[in-house]
């Protein structure tokens, strides 16, 4: 199974949502959590050209945030991402 990291924040429903999703599929993945750090965010902002979170990452691919990773899953599309296949 690809990594998986998660950026988040505090208080995000989005950010949560996407934990559950990828808790009840049994996916481990990484929380990297942006709260109170405006350095770390601005330069996931640079990086991905985004400006909200979650943003997620299966391996090394950015594939956006909770919507879109919701639309993956409803696609039978998320598993094959995550299995790299």
């Amino acid at each position: 199974m690809k990594q998986v990291i998660v950026y988040s924040k505090d208080n995000c429903p989005y950010c949560s949502a996407a934990k559950t999703l990828l808790s009840a599929k049994g996916v481990p993945f990484t929380e990297i959590n942006l709260q109170n750090k405006p350095d770390e965010l601005a330069a996931l902002k640079a990086r991905t050209g985004l400006r909200t979170v979650p943003q997620i990452f299966i391996g090394d691919k950015l594939i956006g945030g909770f919507s879109d990773m919701q639309k993956l899953d409803q696609e039978d599309k998320l598993d094959a991402l995550l299995q790299g296949t």
